[in-house]
């Protein structure tokens, strides 16, 4: 015999499998919308398909984008900011925490350093509950470059009416919502740093 032969349990079988069928990146902003609806879905414990599988095809993904300087750089990092917790507290697998780890640390190294003039980042304010709630609103709103024109008007509307309140203004959710610096590098790294801390 000149190999040996691996017991594998079930779960690590599974994973094997997972990691084995790859998934194709959303090609219109319908599919990105489909696609943000399951990381929703997984991230609320609701997801019928395989949620480690989410997870790492959401990593490759991202690593992918990174080192191409893909446009959905932003999508694949807040995606794996979203549900890759999954795979270390929901139901942990070393394996799969491992690759969602190096795969944020790429993010960092790769662009956590380049010039920004943005005062702060939605990154800078990270929840300590870890409630993402809003991360619905941010990967709509990023899945859809089609809609930003209209989007800053009537954005830009708002914040110059004097009725807005503070808080509305303030909020990376709403006042503060918009792609430039949502799908900043810096605030991509920050958030990657976060998950990582």
């Amino acid at each position: 015999m000149t190999g040996e032969v691996k017991a594998e349990s079930p779960e690590e079988l599974e994973y094997e499998e997972a990691r084995s069928v790859p998934v194709e990146a959303p090609a219109t902003p319908g599919e990105w919308d489909a696609l943000a609806g399951d990381w929703e879905s997984l991230y609320q414990g609701y997801y019928l398909g395989s949620a480690r599988h989410a997870v790492l095809e959401c990593a490759r993904h991202l690593e992918a984008s990174v080192a191409a300087g893909g446009t959905e750089t932003a999508l694949w990092a807040l995606g794996l900011y979203y549900i890759g917790g999954y795979v270390i507290h929901a139901s942990p697998h070393a394996e799969s925490e491992r690759r969602v780890r190096e795969v944020m640390s790429g993010v960092v190294r790769a662009l956590g350093e380049g010039p920004c003039g943005h005062p702060a980042h939605p990154c800078d304010d990270v929840p300590d509950d870890g409630h993402l709630e809003g991360f619905p609103v941010v990967l709509e709103m990023l899945a859809h470059p089609e809609r930003d024109a209209d989007h800053e008007a009537a954005l830009a509307g708002q914040l110059a009416d004097e009725d807005e309140d503070d808080e509305w203004r303030e909020s990376w959710y709403e006042g503060r919502l918009t792609r430039e610096i949502w799908a900043c590098p810096r605030n991509l790294a920050g958030f990657a740093r976060a998950f990582l801390a």
